[in-house]
């Protein structure tokens, strides 16, 4: 007998993202408040699937490195991954490495010495992160533990041969920098980088560009003049090359420097007497350099309002759903960040991550965002926390003081040749709606069925099932099992044979797997009686995992909430 006066609703993960809201209504349906493990499916629209877990891709250890353990920068150019690692093999300081991805193996890179490599950073609190660009034959790396003594202020890897790399310490010659830059970036062949003129004799100034010669000099700044004062006192954070479009060149180069609340554009250069400064925000800057990550639209970053960009036209403009929204799905966690120069970003196949410590609900943790732009959506907060993020292939490489001493690969889409555990440590899923449906009849509303698409590959997994009001209280929670383990060859109790032949096992034949989507009823204990409710759905991931649509049929109770929680 179909249910009296009865409505239906539903909820489709893939179709929504997390937001901050705690109400969807504003939002848009399948809006949600936690997505932890859980990204976008790419095949089923209305899906949410397991996030890959984590594989081990170099072990220092094994590489030869003494002891091991904060990786402060990684890198990945062309087929090699460049940074710098904690080591006691200079105690206190931090050393260059070389890892060749091709051979699967680090490169020994000769001159390193205690004398001329960075002290080694602290792995918490704010700091002014290193910063590697590749300018000609030369791999630059800013570093905060240069003591701008002598050559200290920045470090060179030379790959003019590639299997005889070689370090040194630097400063600019002819004309040297008057103090250890905080970044640099290669624009027009030249290194670029963001110090001040301390010393110089005049007025000290925090936000100077110095600029080195062209490539064949890639380290000599032959003229004083070679230098740009950016703006006002405060300093330049982060520096990042953009394509910028123009309706009179086409497209041309620029180098984007970042402040705290400022944006400025540089383009052209000396040799063609066209260099040119000019601003495009003066109240929209980052606190995180390390967000700033090159896409095809321009530059993603975050800023102290939350995620933004700057386009190819030079518009800083925040990231959102539709094309001219003016509010991002997601603010909170980048506005309550803690150590804001300690996040990071990295962008690849479409996926913008990143991660950071922030305070969510009054809890302190370090917390991993994903934006996809084929949906356009965010998912998070996941649980594998990183300091270091880079792209190399369709893959992402980590690095985490968590895991002392390791390079770490990352699938950025659903990807069965990755574990369902992060470095060995099991994952958990759990996703959180935002309260719905919200009607205009005030009506309590009561659920006696509903059903919801779920699935699994490679092994079984059991989903957690809990309604609550929108105060929070459970009123309904069930289990559901899906999936089935993959049976071992040599399972006495798996005869090859039916039972009809003797056999006292089951047929031996192809596993048995439920992988695609299956509507199961949910078989909760009793009706569900509410206003507004919200789902939670939780679990271990021991499988690769699905998440799809929840229906209902609500029945109007004909009475209005009495206002408990």
């Amino acid at each position: 007998m179909a249910i009296p006066n009865s409505q239906p609703m539903q909820f489709s993960p893939g179709l929504g993202g997390l937001v901050d809201a705690a109400d969807s209504t504003k939002k848009f349906p399948g809006a949600c408040t936690q997505l932890v493990n859980l990204i976008h499916d790419q095949v089923n629209p209305e899906f949410v699937v397991s996030r890959p877990g984590n594989l081990s891709l170099a072990n220092f250890v094994a590489g030869g490195f003494s002891s091991p353990t904060f990786i402060s920068i990684q890198v990945c150019i062309g087929t090699y991954i460049f940074g710098m690692v904690a080591t006691t093999r200079n105690a206190g300081h931090d050393e260059p490495f070389m890892y060749n991805i091709t051979t699967a193996s680090f490169v020994t890179i000769s001159g390193v010495t205690s004398a001329n490599t960075p002290t080694s950073p602290s792995t918490t609190g704010d700091w002014t992160p290193p910063t590697l660009a590749n300018i000609g034959t030369m791999i630059v790396i800013t570093h905060p533990g240069f003591n701008g003594s002598g050559t200290n202020f920045y470090g060179v890897i030379d790959v003019t041969n590639y299997a005889s790399p070689a370090w040194r310490d630097e400063n600019t010659t002819t004309n040297g920098l008057l103090s250890v830059p905080t970044c640099v970036a290669n624009f027009n062949n030249r290194a670029w980088f963001a110090g001040s003129n301390v010393g110089s004799g005049t007025a000290n100034y925090s936000s100077w560009l110095f600029y080195t010669d062209i490539l064949t000099n890639p380290l000599t700044r032959s003229n004083a003049s070679q230098a740009l004062i950016v703006g006002d006192n405060s300093p330049v954070n982060a520096l990042a090359g953009l394509p910028n479009q123009t309706t009179s060149s086409g497209i041309i180069q620029s180098l984007t420097a970042f402040k705290k609340t400022q944006i400025w554009q540089i383009t052209g250069d000396t040799s063609q007497a066209n260099l040119s400064l000019n601003y495009l925000s003066l109240n929209i800057g980052t606190l995180m350099p390390r967000s700033i990550v090159q896409v095809p639209w321009g530059l993603y970053f975050i800023s102290s309002g939350g995620p933004y960009m700057v386009n190819l036209l030079g518009a800083v403009l925040p990231i959102t759903h539709e094309q001219g929204g003016a509010e991002p799905d997601i603010q909170v966690p980048f506005q309550n960040a803690v150590t804001p120069t300690r996040w990071c970003g990295a962008y690849n196949s479409t996926i913008y991550r990143v991660c950071g410590p922030t305070v969510i609900n009054g809890t302190q943790s370090v917390n991993d965002y994903w934006f996809d732009e084929h949906k356009r959506r965010w998912s998070g907060p996941h649980s594998f926390a990183y300091d270091c993020a880079s792209a190399f292939g369709s893959l992402f490489v980590l690095s985490t003081v968590n895991q002392p001493g390791i390079l770490i690969q990352s699938s950025p889409i659903a990807n069965t040749g990755f574990p369902n555990t992060d470095i060995g440590v099991a994952m958990p899923f759990a996703l959180q709606s935002a309260t719905f449906p919200k009607t205009g009849d005030m009506l309590t509303k009561m659920v006696v069925e509903s059903q919801i698409e779920v699935s699994a590959l490679n092994g079984a997994v059991v989903y957690s099932v809990v309604a609550e009001s929108e105060g929070g209280s459970v009123i309904g929670s069930a289990s559901i099992s899906v999936g089935a383990n993959v049976p071992l060859w040599g399972n006495p109790a798996l005869l090859w044979g039916s039972p009809s032949q003797g056999g006292t096992g089951t047929l031996w034949t192809a596993a048995v797997q439920q992988y695609l989507p299956k509507t199961i009823p949910v078989p909760w204990g009793a009706p569900l009686v509410f206003e507004k409710m919200q789902l939670n759905i939780s679990g271990t991931i021991t499988a690769n995992i699905g998440i799809g649509t929840f229906m209902a049929r609500y029945q109007k109770t004909g009475f209005m909430t009495t206002g408990n929680p």
